[in-house]
């Protein structure tokens, strides 16, 4: 392999939905093409909110499959149509797109595939467990979002610890720089200047997300901050029992869901205060995106999150599942507004020097450029 046009990169995702790894998807595309590479994304199922902000971006998106499931026809479709391709490299994402990657890769003789590994994946059942040690031989290298994903891959799936590499996530930092549209969005919401309002962002994925463990702290909060709103963007397989459980808890005034949306900067600057109860996270972009914005953040002890949040320094951390734990520390933050301007503070300087995108395109950049060279690729050097 030693041609000199820019290398030929497949990137294929499970869908274009909302998540943090679709997110990062989407964002990256732009930059990785400025960076030099020719780039195709293609997906295993059809349809997702991601889908028109990309092709409004002049990127064509291919769906293998006209289902919004995944089966085996995508497959079947990825190891038709891949050879036409000549592509020098694949970089999946998410569990089934690295399992086709890894098998449709080496079946047409791709040089270089790359997995990225967006979760601590404890969820993963034990023939999935299987499947991933079986089929590790096939990738090239496994992007880890943060340590406790590289730990998570390593330590309990058991994979090569030298296939493992850490590239932590990032943001588009411009998107959240804007602090004009706060007392607008709030009008917009119907929010009562008076109220303290909390607010989260995410995929309604339970027990996951930890958003039942949330709807319990509000039900304690509320008897004693009376004034506090609690907004949760996003949509998923437990909204419906998450609205369920608002009405049972007499917390519709409360707690109010307002799905998916498009104009997440637009909301962050609504808030006063943001929460990511989650069990279990990979690394936590909604967190990063609010600390771009300058919010301070009370997010739980777990999986990446203590990576992104420094505890004490630009929030504060809790126990996953613990919703007496949580409420109180959101009560306490709610009454020190000095506190969280201090920690918003720290919290936009940190995202902002820390976790830009660009950093995260270039560690992406780097790797492909080292292991096409190291393949053959001269124009990699």
């Amino acid at each position: 392999m030693t041609s000199s046009a820019a290398p030929r990169v497949l990137v294929l995702a499970v869908g274009m939905g909302t998540g943090g790894a679709e997110a990062l998807i989407r964002d990256s595309l732009p930059l990785l093409r400025d960076a030099g590479f020719d780039l195709s994304l293609w997906v295993m199922k059809e349809g997702g909110a991601q889908l028109a902000p990309i092709q409004e971006s002049g990127q064509s998106v291919r769906a293998l499959s006209h289902s919004s499931a995944v089966g085996a026809a995508p497959l079947a479709r990825l190891l038709r149509d891949i050879r036409g391709g000549r592509f020098d490299l694949i970089h999946s994402h998410l569990f089934w797109a690295n399992l086709c990657a890894r098998a449709a890769g080496k079946w047409a003789g791709v040089p270089v595939v790359i997995n990225s590994h967006h979760g601590t994946d404890g969820w993963l059942s034990l023939s999935h467990r299987l499947l991933e040690r079986s089929t590790v031989s096939l990738a090239d290298r496994l992007v880890a979002c943060s340590e406790a994903v590289r730990r998570c891959a390593v330590e309990r799936l058991r994979l090569p610890a030298h296939k493992v590499v850490t590239i932590p996530n990032g943001v588009p930092l411009q998107r959240f720089a804007s602090r004009e549209s706060r007392e607008q969005m709030r009008a917009t919401l119907g929010l009562d200047p008076a109220s303290r309002v909390i607010g989260s962002v995410g995929r309604l994925d339970e027990p996951v997300k930890g958003y039942a463990v949330l709807l319990q702290a509000m039900d304690i909060l509320s008897g004693s901050t009376p004034n506090v709103v609690c907004l949760i963007c996003g949509d998923g397989p437990a909204r419906a029992q998450l609205e369920q459980s608002v009405r049972e808890r007499n917390l519709s005034e409360k707690v109010r869901f307002l799905g998916e949306r498009h104009d997440i900067p637009m909301v962050l600057q609504a808030l006063d205060l943001y929460v990511q109860p989650s069990l279990m996270e990979g690394f936590g972009l909604s967190v990063l995106e609010a600390m771009a914005t300058g919010l301070p953040v009370v997010a739980t002890n777990s999986g990446g999150l203590p990576e992104v949040v420094r505890d004490g320094v630009t929030g504060d951390l809790v126990p996953p599942g613990d919703p007496l734990s949580l409420a109180r520390r959101l009560q306490a933050l709610l009454e020190d507004p000095g506190r969280r301007a201090d920690y918003g503070r720290e919290g936009e300087r940190r995202a902002r020097s820390e976790f830009p995108l660009e950093r995260m395109v270039r560690g992406w950049s780097e790797l492909y450029r080292t292991l096409l060279r190291d393949k053959g690729w001269r124009a990699a050097a």
